[in-house]
């Protein structure tokens, strides 16, 4: 049973992946890489563990600047549960209102404070995910790429992951790459 359960996990991330491919962002509009971010962040919350602690009650987004992925979240949020809990999208307008999050945004506007978040946030259960490229490479745990083919991926900082006590699923590290 476990064996089908983790074939089945492989496969709903591999049609995924599939999917979040064929989005391009060839200038048709912004929403759509928004979109592909926002089901990139989704998975990231399904296949990373908290916790026991920290997997009760609503799970908690928290988004660290202005981003067109705060509405994409909101809406997901409003269709969407995580493993049984309800989703809330919240925005922080400095990083202390991260207290009770699972997970921080950091957006692009935002990316230069991303080693003082690392450290305002060391050893607290809180997977920080940077907008922007290279911020996987700076503190944050995963951050996203765009290739040249203007294909979506993501960088993953294991040391960051594990350093704030979560735990990465294997399918999810293989999807992405792992940088020191």
């Amino acid at each position: 049973m476990k064996k089908i359960k983790n074939i089945a996990y492989k496969c709903r991330l591999l049609l995924l992946l599939v999917f979040l491919l064929c989005f391009k962002s060839n200038g048709l509009a912004q929403d759509v890489d928004y979109k592909a971010y926002t089901l990139f962040v989704y998975n990231f919350m399904k296949y990373i563990e908290w916790p026991e602690a920290q997997s009760k009650g609503d799970f908690v987004v928290g988004i660290y600047g202005d981003s067109p992925i705060q509405k994409e979240l909101q809406v997901l949020a409003s269709s969407k549960k995580l493993k049984g809990r309800n989703i809330v999208v919240k925005s922080l307008s400095k990083p202390e209102d991260a207290v009770g999050c699972q997970l921080m945004y950091v957006t692009s506007s935002k990316s230069s404070v991303v080693k003082t978040l690392k450290e305002q946030m060391k050893d607290k259960p809180i997977l920080i995910v940077g907008e922007r490229e290279g911020l996987a490479r700076k503190g944050a745990a995963l951050s996203f790429v765009t290739l040249d083919d203007d294909a979506l991926k993501f960088d993953i900082n294991k040391k960051e992951i594990e350093q704030h006590q979560l735990k990465i699923s294997s399918q999810l590290i293989q999807l992405g790459t792992v940088v020191n």
